[in-house]
C-alpha cells in the first residue's frame, strides 16, 4: 500500500429513502474517487522509486487539479501540460493546477497539448501519465475499494428478504451468483466502471454505468482499448449496462410526439458535456436543501437527479428523494434490487451554485 501517511479513505454511506449513496464526496478536499485511484499511483511510484511525473490534461477539469495536488504531496516532482480556451479564467481547479505542479505549460485547445505531451514523453525521465491518468495502478488503487465496498453493501442488505421479478437478460453470466444489489456511477474516462465491472462481473453485486462525457457510441469502441491500459481482462460489456442521459422536459412538454411521462430519462441522446442550465443550478439547490448533500452539475447532478425525477417529474424535491421502482421506462435496471449510487465528488469547484441558499 502507499506512505504511511496516505489519509485513510472510509466508505460512508447515505440512506435516501430507496437510495444509498455512497459518500466518495466526503473524502478530503472534495477530490471523491481520485484520491483511490492516486493511492495506485503513488504505489506504484514508490515501489518503482520513480521521483518525476508528466501529466496533461483539461486545466479547469477534476483530474488534474486532484492529481498534480496528491502528487506533490507525497514529494513527486510534476511536470504539467494543460490546455484552456479562455486564459485568463481563474476557477478553483486551475488554482490547485498551477499551485502544485513544478513547471506547467498551456495550450489553447487539446490537440496542442496532446501534441506537446507526445513530444516531451520521448526525453522525460519519470512516469508519463496519460489524459485521466489512465495506468494499471488505478486498477490497484480501486480494487480494494470494491472490495471494501462489496462488504459494506453485503452488511447493510444482510436479512433484507428481496424478491427477484427480474428479466433473463440482466442476469450476469455466472447464474450462481443472484444480484443482491445495482451499483451506479457516472462514466468520465470509464477508470472507475470498467475496474468496477471487472471486479463485479461475477458477484451480486450488478453495475450500471452512466454517460456523462461523451456519447455511449462513441465511447464503447474504445471499452477494449481502455481495458489494456488499465491492465483488466478484456472482457465485453453489454451495452444495456451503458446508459446515456437526455435532457428532461417539463411535464407536459411533448418531444416528437411523446409525452415526458412516456420517454425515459435514458437514451441514445445526450446533453453536451460541462452545459450548465439554470434549471440545473436550481435542482441542485434544491437537492442540498432537502438532503444537506452537494452535487455538481457535471457527473453527479446530471445523473443522480435523472433517477430521483423519475418519481418526481414536478422538478420540486421532496424531504427524501424517493426512486420510483415501478418505473417501465427503465429497462436496465432490475427495479427490485435497491440502488447505490456512487458520488465520485468534484463539486468543491462549484460551491458557489449553493451560495444562494446560504443568503436566502
Amino acid at each position: 500500500m502507499p506512505s504511511p501517511n496516505f489519509p485513510n479513505l472510509p466508505i460512508r454511506i447515505t440512506k435516501l429513502s430507496d437510495i444509498w449513496m455512497v459518500r466518495d464526496d466526503l473524502l478530503p478536499f472534495g477530490f471523491g474517487t481520485k484520491w483511490r485511484k492516486v493511492s495506485g499511483i503513488v504505489e506504484y511510484l514508490q515501489k518503482n522509486q520513480i521521483k518525476k511525473v508528466l501529466i496533461w490534461g483539461a486545466l479547469h477539469g477534476n483530474y488534474l487539479a486532484s492529481f498534480t495536488t496528491i502528487l506533490r504531496y507525497f514529494g513527486f516532482q510534476v511536470e504539467t501540460i494543460s490546455y484552456s480556451k479562455d486564459p485568463k479564467l481563474k476557477t478553483y481547479n486551475e488554482r490547485l493546477v498551477n499551485l502544485h505542479s513544478h513547471t506547467i505549460h498551456c495550450y489553447a485547445n487539446r490537440k496542442e497539448a496532446e501534441q506537446s505531451f507526445s513530444e516531451r514523453t520521448k526525453t522525460f525521465e519519470g512516469l508519463c501519465l496519460q489524459e485521466f491518468g489512465i495506468h494499471p495502478a488505478q486498477s490497484n488503487g480501486l480494487r480494494p475499494f470494491w472490495q471494501q465496498l462489496e462488504k459494506k453493501i453485503h452488511e447493510i442488505l444482510n436479512g433484507i428478504k428481496l424478491e427477484s421479478k427480474r428479466d433473463e437478460r440482466f442476469y450476469h453470466t455466472n447464474k450462481n451468483h443472484a444480484n443482491m444489489a445495482t451499483l451506479v456511477l457516472e462514466i468520465g474516462s470509464g477508470a472507475s466502471f470498467l475496474s468496477a465491472y471487472d471486479y463485479f462481473r461475477d458477484s451480486s453485486i450488478f453495475v450500471l454505468g452512466v454517460m456523462v462525457g461523451e456519447k455511449k457510441a462513441t465511447w464503447i469502441p474504445k471499452i477494449e482499448s481502455l481495458q489494456k491500459k488499465l491492465g483488466l481482462k478484456i472482457q465485453t460489456i453489454s451495452q444495456e449496462m451503458i446508459l446515456n442521459f437526455t435532457e428532461k422536459t417539463s411535464p407536459n412538454e411533448n418531444i416528437s410526439g411523446i409525452s415526458n411521462s412516456q420517454r425515459s430519462p435514458f437514451t441514445n441522446n445526450t446533453t453536451r458535456f460541462a452545459k450548465t442550465r439554470s434549471k440545473d443550478i436550481q435542482s441542485i439547490q434544491e437537492f442540498y436543501t432537502s438532503t444537506n448533500i452537494i452535487l455538481e452539475p457535471i457527473y453527479s447532478a446530471k445523473s443522480l437527479l435523472q433517477f430521483v425525477e423519475i418519481q418526481n417529474i414536478t422538478g420540486t424535491f421532496p424531504s427524501e428523494p424517493k426512486l420510483n421502482n415501478k418505473n417501465e421506462n427503465f429497462p436496465n435496471f432490475n427495479q427490485n434490487l435497491p440502488l447505490f449510487y456512487l458520488h465520485q465528488g468534484g463539486h468543491v469547484q462549484h460551491l458557489d451554485l449553493i451560495l444562494e441558499v446560504f443568503f436566502k
